[in-house]
């Protein structure tokens, strides 16, 4: 690609065997002094303004003095290349063969970013997106960073102009797909297996066609697709997510799914039959950094060019880029509610992680020739308490404590005294970044190999995102792990923890898929931590109840302990959880909140 000046047009050359459409972008708002913070005001629209055919050259006029120019293929729109004119208009510009790869690059890399968001890779991208001091040197940082990762010839821009085609083109996503209205009952998932429409993406349009009824015609906008006026009660209101495939068993393959409401009840589309996963119940949320990583590398580039006419209009933003990276984070948590049908199901968490006690005295008085005398006494604390002084300690204290007297007095004075004082009272040490590490990790497991697991017997007994109410006990010790964290971020930790307390499945096999996550994913001795205080913290009526009636003493936790404590190496670890789901105390399996409470101590064992 060549430019050079030449007044009030752009003589553009196609060099391609195939048509040219041109579009002039500009943001969504008027530049204003000061620049306004809301990323809305910065998305980009775009506006033909000229075809160029094949082997041709044509001089196109330029709209506006500040323009920028998309070149797309005219038979699909994809992008080829980005041209911004001198500012007092003119320029030349040359699209040759050499400029068709850079977009082919920056869309394999774009597919692979959206539909693996907890990738090693695509968690780099994104926090290279998300950190507000990088809004004056993101182009840079983006280009290298492709550079350096197997995605070389491709750059900031290439991404940026791809990511707008993806989201806004319906060229993108050519296909049939089979839709479906799943019954989400929280206590209960069914897999639907009869069709209610077909939804068909075909020459950039698409249409829905109901089971015997009527074409609907949709259009595509920023990852909504959505028939004329709808909204989250009325019409069809659907978000476009890219997965991955390997909760199908087809790790390598991607596919676009579409999840929303139909007349207010919730809706998916699929390119394939027959759902074996209930994949909506978490995949907006989950995808959820993608969302936020895609539009704030679009919205800054716009951002970065429009203020370029306005003094110090960039440097402004920039000492505003926490608002600017707030105002996306509040659009796609909006965008949520519809597109996650399952994020409002179950009950809001309530924390049981303050000073919660259970006294239970029991005194049976019977006065014959044996005079009994029995006092059972169960106090039950769940006590966590955060000392910020120094390291972020967070202290997690669960006692249980058994006070069991019987005198027995038959002529003679006789008496058994009983105490059994069983206490758990590990430190979970939280550092800056422990929490941050413990969602990756967990979601990374979930979107890899974790969720077909994690569903069996689905039911949500505390919401998925409520998790974000159980990590805001660590906000002292993890200030900015916290602060900017969404509750669809939390999605992944929420729904392990409501697999732990389901008592569908068995408490072996709950602790086994925590020793395979163990295994797979590798957390440390402070992840596992948080993870068993979250489940800890949940308030669960049956979970706390088989707590509370539980009696061992402490030898006995003891000994469950060392059952764990043969397995402390870091390639040992997951078989320490296979020993707790094989555990019995007097032929009984653990309830889980005891386990929980052995496998603290566990941990504090490999620290």
């Amino acid at each position: 690609m060549s430019a050079a000046d030449s007044g009030n047009t752009v003589a553009i050359t196609n060099q391609l065997n195939l048509t040219l459409t041109v579009y002039n972008t500009t943001s969504a708002s008027p530049p204003t002094d000061p620049p306004s913070t809301e990323q809305s005001s910065y998305y980009p629209v775009y506006t033909k303004i000229a075809t160029i055919a094949a082997n041709a050259t044509q001089n196109v006029d330029v709209p506006d003095a500040l323009a920028r120019l998309v070149i797309c293929r005219g038979d699909n729109d994809f992008p080829i290349t980005v041209y911004v004119p001198p500012i007092m208009g003119g320029g030349a510009l040359t699209v040759a063969n050499s400029d068709l790869p850079a977009c082919q690059t920056a869309w394999s890399f774009y597919q692979t970013y959206v539909s693996q968001p907890y990738a090693p890779l695509a968690l780099q991208f994104t926090e290279l997106l998300l950190d507000d001091s990088n809004l004056l040197t993101l182009n840079d940082q983006i280009s290298t960073f492709l550079s350096q990762n197997g995605y070389a010839g491709c750059d900031y821009f290439h991404f940026s102009i791809v990511a707008y085609w993806a989201t806004n083109s319906l060229w993108a996503w050519p296909g049939s797909y089979y839709c479906y209205q799943p019954d989400n009952n929280p206590s209960e998932f069914v897999l639907p297996t009869v069709p209610v429409g077909q939804l068909v993406i075909a020459n950039g349009a698409a249409c829905y066609t109901p089971t015997g009824g009527v074409a609907v015609p949709l259009a595509f906008a920023n990852s909504v697709l959505s028939s004329s006026g709808a909204t989250s009660s009325s019409g069809i209101l659907l978000t476009a997510v890219l997965r991955n495939l390997t909760w199908e068993g087809k790790p390598s393959e991607n596919a676009m799914c579409f999840t929303g409401k139909n007349a207010g009840a919730s809706f998916i589309a699929q390119p394939y039959a027959d759902p074996p996963i209930p994949w909506w119940a978490v995949a907006y949320d989950m995808a959820y950094t993608g969302f936020l990583g895609v539009q704030i590398a679009m919205t800054v580039d716009m951002a970065v060019h429009v203020l370029s006419g306005i003094k110090n209009g960039i440097q402004y933003l920039a000492g505003k880029a926490s608002d600017f990276i707030s105002s996306v984070r509040s659009k796609f948590e909006g965008i949520g509610e519809d597109a996650d049908p399952v994020a409002s199901l179950g009950d809001p968490v309530e924390p049981i992680n303050v000073d919660v006690d259970v006294d239970v005295d029991v005194d049976i008085d019977t006065d014959t020739d044996t005079d009994e005398d029995t006092d059972v006494d169960v106090d039950i604390d769940v006590d966590i308490d955060v000392d910020d002084d120094v390291f972020a300690i967070i202290d997690v204290d669960v006692d249980v404590d058994v006070d069991i007297d019987v005198d027995n007095v038959v002529d003679t004075v006789d008496v058994t005294d009983v105490d059994t004082d069983v206490d758990i009272d590990t430190d979970v040490n939280v550092e800056p970044g422990t929490i941050t590490s413990l969602l990756q990790k967990v979601g990374n497991w979930i979107m890899t190999k974790g969720l077909p697991a994690l569903v069996e017997n689905l039911a949500i007994m505390a919401a998925f995102q409520g998790a974000q109410t159980l990590l805001n006990v660590w906000k002292n010790a993890a200030q900015k792990d916290l602060q900017n964290l969404s509750p669809q971020q939390s999605t992944g930790l929420g729904l392990l923890v409501n697999y732990l307390l389901n008592e569908k499945n068995s408490v072996s096999t709950r602790w086994t898929t925590v020793a395979d996550y163990v295994q797979q994913a590798a957390p440390s001795a402070v992840n596992q931590q948080t993870l068993l205080s979250s489940v800890l913290m949940t308030k669960n009526a049956d979970a706390d109840n088989a707590q509370a009636a539980w009696r061992w003493s402490s030898s006995d936790e003891s000994d469950a302990v060392r059952a764990m404590g043969k397995y402390t190496s870091a390639d040992q670890q997951y078989q320490a959880y296979q020993a707790l789901a094989a555990y019995t105390y007097k032929g009984q399996v653990l309830p889980v909140k005891v386990a929980c409470g052995v496998a603290m101590k566990y941990t504090a064992l490999l620290s």
